[in-house]
């Protein structure tokens, strides 16, 4: 057998090259302020142009300043707000490559407690604001022939949601729409995915604790989670590294699934002994 038989001889790619985006635009859909800023930055960090898109005018205007972006002002929850949106990032950009949809937000209550009008202002505002997202940017994108999009989905959609269940159905359905969507635009080269936050440091959280939102994330795993650990995560499934990858939501949550049923932090037994031993080493009968 010659000596050089299954060697691999792959070409291997320019990794540092796949994390470009110049030349590339992108939509956030709710860059105002915590994930969104985090994430328009990223992309800009990295080459790419951003429209920042937000309900509120200001915060829009001041994340475009900070990343040399395009302001625009829509509701996500108005199918022609998100049509102007991803039509203005054409215009502006000459092309829509990426978009983030941060959009999202919980009315709390008990099951029992919860009226008809909350669970469906919450099914509005998460999940089919989100719809309307990959209907109009993924008409543009399957003419295009490529695209990624990325919503924040939540560990609440994973998991359960406790007093805020509306939430989590509608996060778990986002998780669905994802996958349906990916496999959909499969054969046009488009991308679809989400990220799944944990308990994050987001300048909400802060305001309702009355903190700064540094005070509650040092970025260290047993605390909470900055908003740029989602960017981070968003900003992968945006590039090359991530070509692919598609139909998934990642969990971004310092390990909380992972989370052992018995809250156990440290062995119950020194090393070695199973429950039930003896010193001896015999098992006594149950």
């Amino acid at each position: 057998m010659d000596s050089l038989e299954g060697l691999d001889t792959t070409s291997v790619p320019d990794y540092r090259a796949m994390m470009d985006l110049h030349g590339r635009g992108y939509l956030v859909v709710g860059a105002g302020r915590g994930m969104g800023r985090q994430t328009a930055h990223a992309i800009s960090a990295h080459g790419g142009r951003v429209v920042c898109a937000d309900i509120d005018p200001a915060r829009a205007e001041a994340v475009a300043k900070e990343v040399g972006g395009v302001p625009v002002v829509g509701d996500a929850r108005r199918a022609d707000d998100v049509q102007s949106m991803v039509e203005r990032t054409v215009t502006e950009l000459g092309s829509i490559d990426g978009v983030v949809d941060i959009v999202g937000m919980a009315r709390y209550g008990a099951i029992v407690d919860t009226s008809e009008e909350d669970w469906d202002w919450v099914q509005e505002t998460v999940v089919r604001h989100a719809f309307l997202v990959i209907r109009a940017a993924g008409r543009v994108m399957r003419q295009q022939r490529r695209g990624s999009l990325v919503f924040i989905a939540s560990m609440n959609g994973i998991s359960s949601a406790p007093f805020h269940a509306s939430y989590g159905v509608a996060k778990a359905g986002l998780s669905h729409l994802v996958k349906t969507a990916a496999w959909e635009l499969r054969p046009f080269e488009v991308r679809v995915n989400a990220v799944a936050p944990g308990s994050i440091a987001s300048p909400r959280v802060a305001f309702t604790r009355g903190v700064d939102p540094e005070e509650l994330a040092d970025g260290k795993l047993a605390s909470m989670g900055r908003t740029s650990d989602i960017a981070a995560a968003v900003l992968y499934l945006l590039t090359d590294l991530a070509g692919y990858v598609s139909g998934q939501t990642l969990a971004v949550d310092g390990a909380i699934l992972a989370k052992n049923p018995f809250d156990m932090d440290e062995p119950p037994l020194p090393a070695g002994k199973a429950m039930g031993e003896t010193t001896e080493g015999t098992h006594p009968t149950p």
